[in-house]
């Protein structure tokens, strides 16, 4: 049984409320106040009048500028209830020294972390069952202890109408273990496992 608390009916919305609302820029209640704080330009209102802004002659050069990724982290989620660690929504803006220049998002990315395996695979079932209930493409493979599960909706023209969900081995987020053996120390690293969410794939 698919457990998650979606009202979804296609790829895109709910990979959208995965992604807290981001991909479609109408970020959920839950994350306003991180983003009011950190992402201001996320509700920056620009000039809709269809008016054109005139520049003087020649190349127009981008000014200097520096990325900074926020990372939203979340131990529960509104639309996934699977059993993760923590999981994180990072999302990184490119900002310019010349502050008349609007800065812009470049990057959204999303993922959560496991400490152990049966979670790790549970959650990615959960996953991969709840996008496969929709009118999608899909396609399953496993290599070298990574799975990945990608989906494509034929008939909707989004940006993120496909979607690949990866799970792999990371032993950066398992259990380390410290053990007297032989007059010495010995220092036993688990495997943790890391889901992401990202948007895009080659299924067409």
């Amino acid at each position: 049984m698919t457990l998650h608390n979606s009202s979804a009916q296609t790829l895109d919305k709910y990979a959208d409320q995965l992604y807290y609302g981001m991909l479609s820029l109408t970020p959920d209640s839950s994350i306003k106040d991180f983003l009011t704080r950190y992402v201001p330009v996320v509700f920056k209102k620009h000039d809709s009048t269809g008016g054109w802004t005139a520049y003087p002659p020649g190349i127009i050069e981008e000014p200097q500028y520096y990325k900074a990724t926020h990372s939203y982290v979340f131990s529960s989620h509104p639309h996934f209830k699977g059993n993760f660690k923590s999981g994180q929504l990072a999302i990184t803006e490119k900002i310019y020294a010349d502050e008349t220049w609007n800065g812009n998002l470049t990057d959204i990315k999303l993922w959560f972390e496991f400490d152990n395996e049966e979670d790790a695979k549970k959650s990615f079932k959960q996953l991969v069952d709840t996008f496969s209930g929709f009118n999608v493409l899909k396609r399953i493979t496993s290599e070298k202890g990574m799975n990945k599960a990608e989906f494509t909706d034929k008939n909707c023209d989004k940006y993120y109408s496909n979607i690949e969900i990866i799970l792999a081995t990371d032993f950066s987020l398992g259990k380390r273990y410290v053990m007297p053996a032989n007059n010495e120390v010995k220092i036993v690293n688990e495997a943790g496992y890391k889901i992401l969410v990202n948007v895009g794939n080659d299924l067409y």
